[in-house]
């Protein structure tokens, strides 16, 4: 089992994962959701461990987001907030499990196990003649599976969750470079490499530019 803990509490994130890998489950790390958002495009997680209270936001909304953007890996919130209202509106965007703080290890290794079981079959996004298979970490145009890079899957995948909408440049690079600001071209070259790979072999380009707003996924065969 893969798991994602979202959690900035240093010390708490260090005994879930200590925990954790005694229980054979392995466990990738994010300190709040603009991480989170980059190792969620780039891996399919067995379930996600979400706090709450994060630096950059709310793990309410986050949830919610990645809900609307087709992630199917269950959500169990880790939070100290514990009315009825405040786990009703968890469940309500669409977390799995909620599970109060001070808690037991114990219980979170026997929820996570139970959620990940009925995990549904990994999501495919079709957009035209552009297949994207989540769960094999592969993308195919007309059947023919498209050799990306790390980057470039990381901008595919967020382009084909939004679209048609545009995504604009500055949200591209918060999600790439989260913990630094990039080359002013470095973006550029990415977009150029992804275009190479998704459009030039193929008769109907998929990947635009909206000028003044950003960039899309949009089939127009």
């Amino acid at each position: 089992m893969l798991v994602l803990l979202v959690e900035d509490n240093r010390l708490l994130s260090n005994n879930i994962i200590q925990y954790l890998e005694l229980s054979n489950i392995k466990c990738d790390y994010a300190f709040n959701i603009a991480q989170a958002d980059r190792l969620i495009n780039t891996q399919q997680f067995d379930a996600i461990i979400l706090d709450l209270n994060l630096p950059d936001g709310d793990g309410i909304e986050a949830c919610k987001r990645w809900k609307e953007l087709c992630i199917t890996s269950p959500i169990i919130m880790l939070t100290a907030r514990s009315s009825l209202s405040e786990r009703l509106n968890g469940f309500a965007v669409g977390a799995d499990d909620y599970l109060v703080k001070p808690f037991a290890m114990e219980e979170l290794v026997a929820r996570l196990k139970v959620i990940s079981q009925r995990r549904p079959t990994p999501h495919r996004l079709v957009i035209g003649d552009l297949e994207i298979d989540f769960g094999h970490h592969q993308a195919y145009r007309k059947g023919t599976p498209l050799n990306l890079s790390k980057t470039s899957w990381q901008i595919l995948t967020l382009l084909a969750r939004r679209s048609p909408e545009a995504v604009s440049r500055e949200e591209i690079e918060r999600m790439l470079w989260p913990d630094s600001a990039p080359d002013s071209d470095s973006l550029r070259s990415h977009i150029h490499l992804l275009r190479r790979v998704i459009d030039r072999p193929f008769d109907v380009p998929m990947l635009h530019t909206i000028r003044g707003v950003g960039m899309c996924i949009r089939y127009e065969g």
